[in-house]
């Protein structure tokens, strides 16, 4: 039967006009959560989560005894001790883990959608290149702060109830401030880089190896110059150690890993995610208008 014959019924739903690249983040994380391999990454970083609330239930369980046979020995293990260090070890530590989720998750992310003409399919509808690009940005920020920010904040709660009292809260009322800061330092960066890498690549792949590349030639180059010229310093050009020390000053850590300001590799990330934002709006901008 030719199609000119058929009759189609007319559009009857309502037009979004705030927050539709809730719907982009809604199709993104449905997709991933089905997939086996980020199943298994997602188990690791729960893993590591479970240690640090074992680390914290124990502390506060035994420190409250000072009678306890144990709480001599925490007092001189300060790797155990609940304090700013321990959380910033323990996003700091998280960090790999959510680089490996966010790049299993959002490599293909714009990539597959221009090899299946997808493209053209989100905007026929009443999306524009803002709502596709922040949609897909905040899927995996989203995914990234449920690894780093959401669980540390978790333990923060549960060192209260554990040890409820006015100098615990006094201590602690500025570390989910302080966690919320590094954990979207961390993880900002590396959306808006893999989203980057899966705006320029032709396939998923593709994408993902040149991000893993880039990011470990980085290391690698800051660490060669910082040891050929004796200059600790140029382990700035190094983004994982730009991270760290970005994340020394928000916790307030001793011993940076070198002595620039933290204002120094603020500024080196802020150019990061400047120049990938430009790659993304670029590429996204173009296939809306394309003919």
């Amino acid at each position: 039967m030719p199609v000119y014959t058929r009759s189609y019924r007319n559009y009857e739903g309502t037009f979004r006009r705030r927050g539709r690249w809730m719907l982009i983040v809604e199709q993104e994380l449905r997709i991933l959560v089905k997939g086996k391999i980020f199943q298994f990454l997602c188990l690791g970083a729960f893993l590591h989560w479970l240690l640090r609330l074992f680390q914290v239930v124990a502390y506060d369980v035994i420190m409250q005894d000072p009678n306890h046979p144990m709480a001599a020995m925490l007092q001189q293990a300060k790797f155990l001790t609940v304090n700013e260090t321990a959380f910033f070890d323990f996003l700091r530590i998280q960090a790999p883990m959510v680089f490996l989720i966010c790049l299993l998750a959002g490599s293909g992310m714009i990539c597959n959608d221009v090899r299946n003409n997808l493209m053209e399919v989100y905007f026929s509808k009443p999306i524009t290149w803002r709502d596709y690009a922040l949609g897909k940005l905040l899927s995996l920020v989203f995914v990234g702060l449920g690894f780093t920010a959401l669980p540390a904040i978790v333990l923060v709660v549960i060192h209260n109830l554990l040890a409820p009292g006015w100098e615990t809260l006094t201590t602690t009322i500025w570390w989910p401030v302080e966690i919320a800061a590094f954990s979207l330092v961390i993880v900002l960066p590396f959306a808006l880089g893999i989203l980057a890498c899966s705006a320029v690549m032709q396939s998923q792949n593709y994408a993902g190896i040149t991000a893993f590349m880039i990011l470990v030639a980085n290391g690698v180059i800051a660490a060669l110059l910082a040891g050929f010229l004796q200059e600790e310093n140029y382990l700035l050009l190094s983004y994982p150690m730009s991270l760290d020390r970005i994340g020394q000053a928000i916790f307030h850590q001793p011993n940076p890993v070198f002595n620039l300001g933290w204002g120094w590799p603020m500024a080196f990330v802020a150019m990061v995610c400047l120049l990938c934002s430009v790659i993304i709006t670029r590429v996204v901008r173009r296939a809306e208008c394309a003919p």
